[in-house]
């Protein structure tokens, strides 16, 4: 008995910016036309199999978490979590993380990533341990490195930190890919 995964993680861009005019019709009148358009469509996704090294991943934590008012909630994805099987985590690097603000209550802000002990899994995205991301009402942050991983150490760079500086408690979902050893 063995574990496997298989994880695709993709992102899907569709815009279009056109600009009409007013133009004259023939035999009078006017007319709505498109004089100008900026299409922009972006795909991009990576998908992750059972291993170590480039996209590849051995396990991941996901679920939909309250954080109370004045309050944070830790991930400590060095073997103080278990994963949704029941194996306690040690990952060794994390390859993704995606959380989505499920509030849709104007300035219900949550606070990813900062004042996590220093030297913690912060500074791997941002410049210094006590810089965060304020991530807005429905609002999804997805960070992603697929060849080299973001380094996870225990004791020094394995938490996931979210902080709720609001007035009431908020709802958010999460997703980690990691690889461990």
């Amino acid at each position: 008995m063995g574990t496997d995964i298989t994880t695709t993680i993709g992102v899907n861009i569709r815009s279009a910016m056109n600009k009409d005019a007013v133009m004259a019709a023939p035999g009078g009148g006017q007319t709505r036309e498109t004089i100008s358009s900026d299409p922009y469509n972006e795909d991009v996704s990576d998908t992750y199999t059972f291993g170590v090294g480039p996209n590849k991943a051995k396990g991941h934590l996901h679920g939909i978490w309250s954080v109370a008012a004045g309050a944070q909630v830790v991930f400590d994805m060095s073997g103080a979590i278990d994963d949704p099987l029941g194996d306690q985590i040690a990952a060794t690097e994390i390859k993704a993380i995606y959380l989505h603000n499920l509030s849709i209550t104007t300035g219900d802000l949550l606070e990813v990533l900062g004042d996590a002990a220093a030297g913690g899994i912060t500074t791997r995205f941002t410049l210094a341990a006590t810089d965060a991301i304020n991530l807005h009402p429905n609002g999804v942050l997805l960070l992603t490195s697929p060849v080299d991983g973001f380094p996870v150490a225990a004791g020094a760079t394995d938490q996931i930190e979210v902080d709720n500086n609001q007035a009431g408690p908020i709802l958010f979902e999460i997703f980690v890919l990691y690889e461990h050893a």
